[in-house]
């Protein structure tokens, strides 16, 4: 048998039919591409609105205070949307799978929300004479109801492509798909940021303004990448048995069903309750309060820099022009985008080269990813530390801006890296039957042998940093306790390769995973021959709920600074009703930190 055809091969009940959910591809590198091209696309719509969304509103009339409530539409999208569709889409038993639908609905809402964000005050002129106040105020209004629908279904199709990942892709393969859609993430952004620094308009002899024609670039990029995700990843359909028919889930959505929305809302906090308090001991629960923490800073620096550099390019030159300091502030997330996508090019493969020579073949428990997560966020910290005496200089603001791109690309692949594999580690969560916990350990875990003591320390003697609560009487190699160890010596050092080409020639890395996905493919496949789909038809997976829960911690500092925000944009933006006027505040014009700078700091 050749390595090329063994994935199809392998890939095939007892009955001869394709086992699901599996990738179409028969390279590794091909099943991963497919699997997060879709970030490509998700991306292109996120930099283009952290780029574009605050000039354009201020364009539109509206204060500073006031974008800063508008930039709410993120955490509260995220807050909401993000748990409720990752909760209804764990138990969705559409054909389609209980993903890809809700990945296609939230892409026609993101196309008919960005259409109208562009258009906006070509929509308000059918119904208001343009240039008239009433006209002002109808555009004002439908750029700030269609940025909270786009952002809101943004946020519908990236947790439901986050959740797919997790439920296709095996745990050991975890750590490289998100490495794949961090680097996909990282070319889109590069790629938005060089349009985005174009004229646009005078490029293409047009009178169309720039958003409309990003918008014109950035709709079929979507479409196209989450197409080609949709077609070539198949989901195994969700079938509700008759445990989960009688649960309180199950009550829940006949409550709903009878107009008792608040009684299905009441039955979804409890559920996240019930799954936030069984991830005590683990990773998780630590990784949430992090992230907490980190987006205090990140949130402000993702929406501000263009805006933080625009101010600052008309102040040092006495420019007027809106659009130009649009494009000046673009540069600083340009070089923002190109450090951190070199980041996520170089640092997994970093990882995997430093994790081969300190552990060899042995599990580190995921402490070098931890530790590298959390040097990441400290040097963030410094350099936003380092803001006030950047102020005055475009050079050092879009330095500033840009050298904050490289903990960025940490951020965006550690944390996601870590949750997935710890969901992967213990599925079940929140559910008590036994069978559900075999059926998806033989999926997600038939390659594994654990390689740590019951004490809790790796063969190496390193202590291990739990994925799951860590029993005193698990010393059998029947329980797994880490996530990444493998039956073969050498699997993690295929791993390994996967992620570095430097470590040896691409035919030699791509054996090596195949080599890996022979071992852990065969097993599920021989177990789905044996005992069809009945064992996991009662399982309720809870992978969008504890995202949904990981995100409620993002979203928390994002209303946060999204209020400290529109307090500080009203007591020291200019009393003049034009936001974009070349003259700056009285904190400006005598030099001292501005209001974006105070929010950095």
């Amino acid at each position: 048998m050749s390595t090329a055809s063994a994935p199809h091969r392998r890939r095939t009940t007892a009955s001869g039919q394709r086992a699901l959910p599996y990738v179409d591809g028969n390279r590794a590198w091909k099943r991963m591409a497919c699997m997060t091209v879709s970030s490509f696309g998700t991306q292109f719509l996120w930099s283009a609105e952290m780029s574009q969304a605050t000039p354009f509103l201020l364009s539109l009339g509206i204060s500073k205070s006031r974008v800063a409530l508008v930039l709410m539409a993120g955490p509260l999208s995220g807050l909401f949307t993000q748990p409720i569709v990752g909760l209804y889409a764990d138990k969705n038993p559409h054909r389609l799978g209980r993903r890809r639908p809700f990945i296609i609905q939230g892409g026609l809402c993101v196309l008919v929300s960005l259409s109208t964000f562009a258009w906006c005050q070509e929509v308000a002129g059918i119904v208001a004479e343009s240039g008239s106040q009433a006209h002002q105020n109808l555009s004002a209004f439908l750029a700030v109801v269609s940025f909270y629908a786009l952002d809101i279904s943004i946020n519908i199709v990236t947790v439901c492509n986050k959740c797919l990942m997790i439920d296709v892709l095996p745990a050991g393969e975890q750590q490289l798909a998100n490495a794949y859609a961090a680097r996909f993430s990282g070319v889109s952004a590069v790629l938005t940021m060089l349009i985005s620094l174009l004229d646009l308009p005078h490029l293409f002899k047009t009178t169309t303004s720039q958003l409309k024609l990003i918008a014109y670039i950035g709709g079929p990029v979507f479409v196209v990448s989450h197409l080609v995700m949709c077609v070539t990843v198949h989901e195994k359909r969700f079938v509700p048995g008759p445990a989960a028919s009688s649960s309180g889930d199950a009550a829940a959505a006949d409550d709903q069903a009878r107009g008792a929305i608040w009684k299905a809302m009441s039955n979804m906090v409890t559920r996240f309750w019930e799954v936030w308090r069984s991830l005590d001991g683990t990773l998780v629960q630590p990784l949430c309060w992090i992230e907490l923490w980190a987006w205090l800073g990140w949130f402000p620096l993702i929406f501000y820099s263009t805006t933080w550099i625009g101010d600052t390019w008309r102040r040092t030159s006495g420019e007027t022009d809106d659009e130009q300091a649009t494009r000046v502030g673009a540069i600083g997330l340009l070089v923002h985008s190109l450090l951190s996508l070199l980041g996520w090019i170089l640092i997994p493969a970093l990882v995997a080269h430093f994790r081969h020579r300190k552990y060899g073949g042995r599990s580190d428990g995921s402490r070098s990813l931890v530790d590298l997560w959390g040097y990441s966020q400290i040097a963030f910290g410094a350099l936003l530390l380092l803001s006030p005496f950047c102020e005055n200089s475009v050079p050092l603001s879009v330095l500033l801006i840009g050298a904050c791109g490289v903990p960025w690309a940490i951020t965006a692949w550690a944390p996601f890296a870590l949750l997935a594999e710890a969901i992967l580690e213990k599925p079940e969560w929140g559910d008590d039957d036994a069978t559900e916990a075999e059926d998806t350990s033989q999926r997600l875990l038939a390659e594994s042998v654990p390689v740590s003591r019951p004490n809790g320390e790796a063969a190496s003697g390193h202590p291990m940093i739990p994925l799951q609560p860590l029993s005193s009487s698990s010393s059998s190699s029947s329980s797994p306790s880490t996530l990444t160890d493998r039956s073969e010596p050498g699997a993690d050092l295929a791993s390994s390769l996967q992620l570095d080409g430097s470590a040896g020639s691409d035919a030699e890395s791509e054996t090596e995973g195949l080599i890996m996905e022979e071992q852990s493919y065969g097993h599920h496949h021989h177990q789905i021959g044996k005992a069809g789909s009945s064992s996991s038809s009662n399982q309720v997976p809870v992978a969008g709920t504890v995202l949904g829960i990981h995100n409620v911690f993002i979203v928390i500092p994002q209303f946060i600074i999204s209020f400290i925000s529109s307090v500080l944009f009203k007591f020291l933006e200019p009393g003049s009703s034009e936001p974009t006027s070349a003259d700056p505040p009285a904190a400006l014009r005598t030099h001292t930190l501005s209001e974006i700078g105070w929010i950095f700091t």
